[in-house]
């Protein structure tokens, strides 16, 4: 098994012992967080996931998103050439999941990947380096292999910093990575 698959196994396994309960309280942190570290950036459109599988809860910021009137998107897979599109969602959005149980817009009105000022990516692991560790399809990684100007924002707990070196030459780092309990630079 290689390092990627230990750490990804390693990680998800700590994660799945999360309550739902405990996601809730912790999502109020990762709002947190956002609300003191976004007073840095300058954004009107805003990609973000939607949470599987205990993925570190994106539905408070979200709700804050659409409360400052933010274009908040979600990520579409795009199966033939295995990269994300973006679609608008807002609060009365119909969803459906994918193949994988991820939900996406019914209605798939996309944005450009160049018009989105920030993208919000949920991390199984990360390092001090910035780089994430993914639940192993490379779909973000495809997608931003040619920087932009997009914000790339790895989302995860903070027990899923991982201090072993696992990140590749195909492996796009982030421009932080935030936490319940701050944010990485």
């Amino acid at each position: 098994m290689s390092i990627k698959e230990n750490i990804r196994n390693e990680k998800r396994y700590e994660r799945s012992l999360l309550s739902e309960a405990h996601i809730a309280r912790l999502s109020d942190n990762f709002l947190s967080q956002w609300i003191k570290f976004s007073k840095e950036l300058s954004y009107q459109s805003i990609g973000i996931y939607y949470p599987f599988d205990n993925e570190a809860s994106t539905f408070e910021i979200m709700k804050y998103l659409h409360s400052k009137n933010k274009d908040v998107l979600l990520p579409v897979i795009e199966n033939d050439l295995k990269t994300l599109s973006f679609a608008k969602y807002d609060i009365q959005s119909k969803l459906l999941k994918n193949h994988f149980g991820i939900f996406e817009p019914k209605e798939k009105e996309f944005v450009d990947i160049k018009d989105i000022d920030i993208v919000l990516i949920p991390c199984v692991a990360f390092n001090d380096k910035l780089f994430r560790l993914g639940m192993g399809g490379g779909f973000y990684d495809r997608t931003f292999s040619k920087k932009s100007s997009t914000i790339l924002i790895g989302v995860a707990y903070s027990f899923q910093y991982e201090s072993e070196t696992f990140q590749e030459e195909h492996d796009v780092k982030m421009d932080y990575v935030i936490t319940q309990k701050g944010v990485l630079k």
